[in-house]
């Protein structure tokens, strides 16, 4: 039985603490098994890599965040979290 799954999210990346929040990104994203990318337009990022999500990803994008595999929920929720917590800090 193949116990991997596929779960997404849409996220507003925020200008303020732009490169913060891309770097702890990465660091809830290597906490779990799933591959992890974040999608904006025509660009697919690895989830895992600061340098990836700093080089292509921009400001005030929203993007989809989508994981694959058996923790891939867990995963989405998580850094889901990172930026429903950031919003409601600014609001």
């Amino acid at each position: 039985m193949n116990d991997n799954m596929e779960t997404t999210a849409t996220i507003h990346l925020e200008e303020k603490s732009f490169f913060d929040k891309l770097m702890t990104v990465a660091k809830q994203a290597n906490q779990y098994e799933s591959y992890i990318v974040l999608e904006s337009n025509s660009k697919t990022v690895n989830g895992k890599s600061i340098l990836g999500l700093s080089s292509f990803l921009k400001p005030s994008e929203f993007i989809t965040l989508r994981a694959v595999g058996t923790d891939s929920k867990q995963a989405v929720q998580s850094i889901q979290q990172l930026f429903v917590t950031n919003e409601q800090e600014m609001g």
